[in-house]
């Protein structure tokens, strides 16, 4: 990239040269936002000191006397850098994002849940009048293998052994479980 005031290139967000702002992209990466590698696998450590890190370089007080278009700049790259840890803190989140390419999921479609995985999940919901507590361990159990697949198929994608396909189903049903874990008496 190549820095709009003194035309030198970049390598960081801030010209090295001049200390003008990079302009955001327009559909920013939010990984590369931060200046992460894609994994799924980020400790929130990681992800708050490179939102840090890069919220110091490009934050509006900076520039609050620099032109209008730099504190735009500011005040956009600020709100990437936001949404860029919001949606990687979260690991729901951020699996979904590196499934998907998408912060959230549509409002409506979605993946296509199996007859059987939606009976079962019925199933507890009728049973959980009479056991909740033996539906909140059923339910327990379904969350921890559905968690163990995720991490699964996020460790070999991470190797380079496969793809993520089949994620953001698992996360559909990740979330009917944790809507019934949520309905149920503590």
């Amino acid at each position: 990239m190549i820095c709009w005031k003194c035309h030198e290139r970049l390598s960081t967000l801030r010209c090295a040269s001049c200390g003008a702002l990079a302009p955001p992209p327009a559909q920013p990466e939010l990984f590369g936002a931060l200046g992460l590698d894609r994994r799924y696998h980020l400790d929130a450590e990681v992800i708050d000191g490179a939102w840090r890190k890069r919220s110091k370089d490009t934050h509006p007080d900076r520039f609050a006397a620099a032109s209008a278009v730099e504190r735009r700049m500011a005040l956009q790259w600020t709100a990437t850098l936001n949404e860029a840890r919001r949606v990687l803190r979260d690991p729901v989140t951020r699996a979904w994002y590196l499934a998907t390419g998408k912060p959230h999921p549509a409002e409506t479609g979605g993946p296509k849940l199996s007859p059987e995985f939606l009976e079962e999940i019925f199933e507890l919901r009728m049973a959980a009048d009479d056991a909740p507590a033996a539906v909140r361990d059923t339910a327990a159990q379904l969350r921890a293998r559905l968690d163990a697949d995720l991490e699964d198929l996020f460790s070999r994608w991470e190797r380079g052994e496969g793809d993520l396909a089949p994620v953001p189903e698992r996360l559909s049903r990740l979330k009917y479980v944790d809507n019934l874990l949520r309905e149920l008496p503590a």
